[in-house]
């Protein structure tokens, strides 16, 4: 019978058995620490087998499957261990390399990674090109709405321009004509504020195109909010000139005959209303459609000024031809100067027409345009 190693007893194969598998002992307390001076055995070449491990030939003969198992248990445990200095455990490394498709796989990301780059460049241009087009509609909706709030409001400018321009008019009608003139002017200034607002600057790589096809347009409401300007201004201007005129030369009762208490106050009286006169005449407005009746009016004062020294003699003297004289000068030309004011209201009502004509048809092409969303 062949002798056999000694044999170690199990517990010291189980601790070299744990340590190999970098297992620490279950019943030991804590984390065992990390041990550096472990050495992982070179795999046994198959000369040494024999030498390190019992034979098949040396174990027990068995006869059944758990003495074969016993044997081969037996077999392991009496193994020695082998120790090499030359294969420590911080210059392990694998014999057989890293398989080449580990590589392939890691850059095989990058055209993914390109790709959703690519992407979202596509998605950040499309978007920024997209915000004029929106601002551009945004502006034309706005648009659209003034210049039809403008649009409704000529009806009334053109019943206001009516009243306005008929010297007869009674004051209540010319009151009700000024509050409506006041409703059209805040809609057309309302429009020429937005229209006259410069454009945004389009974002980095995006288009402005979407705002040069409102410049036609832009031009057509502006101009017709200068129109709707127009037609305010001249007609205030005429409500304004009427008024003044109104309340100048407004002389008292003028006698023919008068004693020196009568001339006192006569020459006071006279005297205001020629200063209030003057003063009047010097603010009424001017423009091609007044200033051949203000110089009337302008006339008017300056011979007031001498007449009233003359007119004041004759009543003094007691001569009777010609203080009757002087007061049908002065009555006539008063009364040629009022009846006359429908001359420039005339005028005023031509030119009021002609502009307010002329802004219906910039509206009316204006929104036109407006309703044609570019492709």
């Amino acid at each position: 019978m062949t002798t056999r190693k000694t044999k170690r007893s199990p517990d010291d194969y189980r601790s070299s058995l744990l340590d190999m598998l970098g297992l620490s002992n279950p019943y030991e307390s804590g984390i065992t620490p990390a041990r550096t001076d472990i050495v992982i055995a070179r795999p046994p070449a198959a000369r040494d087998v024999d030498a390190r491990f019992p034979s098949i030939h040396e174990l027990p003969q068995a006869s059944t499957a758990e003495e074969k198992t016993a044997g081969l248990v037996q077999r392991l445990w009496q193994a020695s261990e082998a120790f090499d200095d030359d294969l420590i455990i911080e210059d392990w490394a694998p014999e057989v390399p890293v398989d080449s498709s580990v590589g392939r796989y890691r850059w095989a990301w990058w055209p993914v990674l390109l790709g959703v780059f690519v992407i979202g460049i596509l998605l950040v241009t499309m978007n920024l090109r997209g915000i004029p087009v929106k601002q551009a509609e945004d502006l034309r909706q706005d648009w659209i709405v003034l210049a039809l709030d403008v649009e409704s409001g000529m009806e009334g400018a053109r019943d206001a321009a009516l009243v306005i321009t008929n010297p007869s008019s009674r004051p209540t009608a010319l009151s009700d004509a000024r509050n409506s003139l006041i409703g059209f002017d805040g809609t057309s200034a309302t429009l020429e504020a937005q229209v006259s607002r410069p454009f945004p600057s389009p974002p980095p790589l995006a288009s402005g195109d979407a705002f040069n096809s409102l410049k036609p347009v832009q031009a057509d409401l502006l101009t017709g909010s200068e129109l709707a300007a127009d037609i305010q201004d001249a007609l205030s201007d005429a409500i304004t000139y009427r008024s003044l005129l109104d309340g100048s030369f407004l002389l008292p009762p003028l006698p023919i005959v008068a004693d020196e208490v009568t001339l006192a106050g006569l020459g006071e009286q006279i005297a205001n209303s020629v200063a209030s006169s003057r003063a009047a005449v010097r603010q009424l407005p001017i423009g091609p459609s007044f200033d051949t009746h203000r110089n009337g009016a302008l006339g008017v004062v300056n011979r007031l000024e001498t007449w009233q020294a003359s007119y004041l003699d004759a009543l003094r003297l007691g001569d009777i031809d010609a203080a009757t004289e002087l007061k049908s000068e002065m009555t006539t030309r008063i009364n040629n100067l009022r009846s006359s004011l429908g001359e420039p209201l005339g005028l005023v009502a031509i030119e009021v027409n002609a502009d307010l004509d002329e802004l219906e048809i910039l509206l009316g092409t204006a929104l036109d345009d407006l309703a044609v969303v570019p492709q």
